[in-house]
């Protein structure tokens, strides 16, 4: 019987070693399996390998049920399938209450949809003050870099003065049409 912790951030800002440290204060000789991924699916390469290498008697432990996504459906799929495993899902926020037990389904089935909730409320949010900011005028979108608009201002030259079409002058200095094509249009 194995025990396993899974900790996970959205964002490379944010720190996963920390949360896994937390976690091994309780459980000290677990397996960690940190990574740094959106909760948005459950699809994210080590959460998969994590539920591939679980077998039944083991153990997982996260810190709270936004760590293991942030889709109620997701999140109740796995406890499924975990469940079916005899696998048994600990959650350090609720007391390391089983959630896979019919008690820690019925908790866990909420703080789902919290989770859930709360995903669609930072997206609102961010979409309000991207409107807001765009009318304005403060918000232009993501930026190009420095070296983008060198290699744009590389291929605006090739097509000035050899007559280049904007594709061909585009491979030329190294850089994608598309991004050719925005640095145009500003």
């Amino acid at each position: 019987m194995t025990q396993y912790i899974y900790a996970r951030t959205s964002t490379t800002d944010q720190n996963v070693k920390q949360q896994a440290d937390h976690l091994l204060k309780k459980w000290s000789n677990a397996i960690v399996m940190m990574e740094q991924e959106s909760g948005k699916t459950i699809d994210r390469p080590v959460f998969n390998s994590l539920c591939t290498t679980v077998r039944k008697g083991d153990s997982i432990l996260v810190l709270s049920v936004s760590r293991l996504g942030r889709t109620t459906t997701g999140v109740l799929q796995f406890i499924e399938d975990m469940k079916e495993k005899s696998v048994a899902v600990h959650v350090d926020d609720l007391g390391m209450i089983d959630v896979t037990s019919s008690t820690g389904k019925l908790v866990l089935t909420t703080l789902a949809a919290v989770a859930e909730m709360q995903r669609e409320e930072i997206l609102d949010k961010q979409r309000i003050g991207i409107e807001r900011a765009k009318s304005e005028g403060k918000y232009k979108g993501k930026q190009q870099s420095q070296a983008t608009v060198r290699k744009c201002e590389e291929a605006l030259k090739l097509i000035n003065e050899n007559r280049l079409s904007k594709e061909k002058a585009a491979k030329a200095a190294g850089v994608g049409i598309a991004t050719l094509y925005r640095y145009l249009k500003q």
